[in-house]
């Protein structure tokens, strides 16, 4: 069976050209190879990508066409001097298994037969169809009129990756061919920086008063490793990181694989100085506490915070796809979460709440907002289009169940007050 017929990926309207009016959103193109200048001053050559050139899409008549999958982003200006920088999520992939073979799960929208990650620019990297946060229309979105920034992801690597990757198409059901090679160009790191770049030439008006570096599932972590990249960029602003669903829960073989010099992403090349210095030193049972500890110490002035939901079935199915992928299992078939297997759950919990309660108690600049419930990330509609019935509402409009305290207001109030004051609040177990 051929890629064409395996993947069927809903194409997204493409505007090359644009006027600028605020409220609407423009598409900002990215060249293939650009020169950007990182914080410390030297000179890199980027070559920003998705990890595939070219995507099936349907055509007019229901056959797939491939057309080029270029990365790009979007900007929509606001009224206000705050910016919204938000990250998109859609998985991780770091082997064969899944970065190949996981292409041939059923894509019928339940997020336990997805492929582990979306290579693709088309589905579901569109911020006017994502909802949430970027639902303008909505009256009480307290972020409507924030100048606003979304950064697609399709590369595979948490937005980190700075590496082309060959994979092995193990069973032929990609390519047709068993044991043929499959390229998988992991170029998040240069995405982000070349949004970076144009924010430092382009980005119109005065220094933002606020800014809010944010991301959901693996933007949540990509939000997290490139924060000093952003941060650097607006060091007059009062800038605020929020990662949404992810709670670095892992598991060593996981770290062992990925978070370390010569893995599939080369994070040598592309983590912050923060970050690098770690690699080959994170460890899966203190990931989450390294990976925020280390920026509230870099950036005392600065405010963090996390959110997720007690039981989320999403970072539960990765954690448990890792543990697999430790103990031998590379059937992707195989790596489906049951609600019967209480003890991925449990774990899970216990190692996330450990987690940030550890952090709330040795900083003084985090706070977490930790909802009931399975559903994964409350920025965007992805919980609503994938886990809930249709009619249910957006979390982040609707989200109240830790303390009665909504969490739009909660995250406004975290991201704009003058004075930073720490209001952790959990749902009561």
């Amino acid at each position: 069976m051929s890629l064409k017929k395996l993947l069927s990926f809903s194409m997204l309207t493409f505007c090359s050209s644009f006027t600028i009016q605020a409220g609407e959103w423009q598409t900002i193109p990215v060249p293939d190879s650009m020169e950007v200048t990182l914080p410390g001053g030297e000179q890199k050559t980027i070559q920003p990508s998705c990890a595939m050139d070219e995507i099936p899409v349907p055509g007019p008549d229901g056959i797939p066409v491939m057309l080029p999958n270029d990365f790009r982003f979007y900007f929509q200006p606001g009224d206000s001097d705050n910016l919204l920088i938000f990250l998109q999520g859609g998985g991780a992939c770091w082997n064969d298994a899944t970065c190949v073979d996981s292409l041939v799960l059923q894509q019928d929208g339940n997020p336990q037969s997805r492929p582990t990650y979306n290579p693709s620019i088309y589905t579901e990297n569109d911020p006017r169809q994502v909802g949430g946060i970027f639902n303008d229309e909505r009256e009480d979105n307290p972020f409507r009129d924030w100048n606003k920034v979304f950064v697609p992801y399709c590369s595979g690597d948490l937005h980190v990756g700075s590496s082309d990757n060959v994979y092995t198409d193990s069973t032929g059901a990609i390519t047709g061919q068993p044991g043929a090679p499959v390229l998988i160009k992991h170029r998040g790191h240069d995405n982000v920086m070349a949004v970076r770049e144009w924010l430092k030439t382009n980005y119109p008006g005065r220094t933002p008063r606020s800014v809010l570096v944010s991301g959901s599932s693996a933007g949540g972590y990509g939000a997290t490793l490139n924060y000093p990249y952003f941060e650097s960029v607006f060091t007059r602003s009062r800038t605020a990181l929020l990662s949404d669903g992810a709670m670095g829960v892992m598991t060593q073989g996981f770290v062992d694989d990925v978070l370390t010099e010569g893995g599939p992403w080369n994070l040598e090349a592309s983590l912050p100085r923060q970050y690098k210095r770690m690699l080959g030193r994170f460890y899966a049972f203190s990931l989450n506490n390294q990976l925020m500890k280390t920026l509230t110490y870099q950036y005392p002035f600065d405010r963090f915070a996390q959110y997720s939901t007690g039981l989320d079935a999403v970072q539960i199915q990765f954690f448990k796809i890792a543990d697999q992928i430790d103990r031998g299992n590379l059937d992707p078939a195989s790596w489906k979460l049951s609600e019967s297997e209480f003890l991925y759950f449990l774990t899970w919990h216990f190692r996330m709440a450990t987690s940030i309660n550890t952090i709330s108690a040795f900083t003084w600049n985090y706070q977490y907002y930790l909802g009931e419930g399975t559903c994964h990330t409350v920025l965007t509609d992805f919980c609503e289009q994938t886990e809930l019935p249709v009619s249910s509402p957006s979390p982040f409009f609707n989200e109240k169940s830790a303390e009665g305290v909504a969490f739009k207001d909660w995250l406004y109030d975290f991201a704009t007050k003058r004075y930073f004051r720490e209001n952790s609040v959990s749902y009561t177990n």
